[in-house]
């Protein structure tokens, strides 16, 4: 599988159960890479709660970036 230009990306959204990090991937990830993905998400997680476990304080989500849903171009 070529990895050339493939990336993950992580945000924090809020959620009405409390902060979620989102972590977008792109299809066909393989176990090294959901591991790369894991090992960033909880790094994070303890930086932004100064916690060195995932205490429940902020969801983790992974989600596949399979289809783009809608696209809208600003050029004619």
């Amino acid at each position: 599988m070529d990895t050339i230009g493939r990336a993950a990306t992580l945000r924090i959204d809020r959620h009405e159960s409390g902060p979620m990090l989102k972590a977008t991937v792109p299809t066909e990830l393989s176990v090294e890479e959901f591991v790369k993905v894991a090992e960033s998400g909880y790094d994070l997680i303890r930086r932004l709660t100064g916690c060195n476990c995932l205490s429940g304080r902020i969801s983790f989500v992974v989600e596949e970036n399979w289809a783009e849903i809608t696209r809208v171009q600003f050029e004619h």
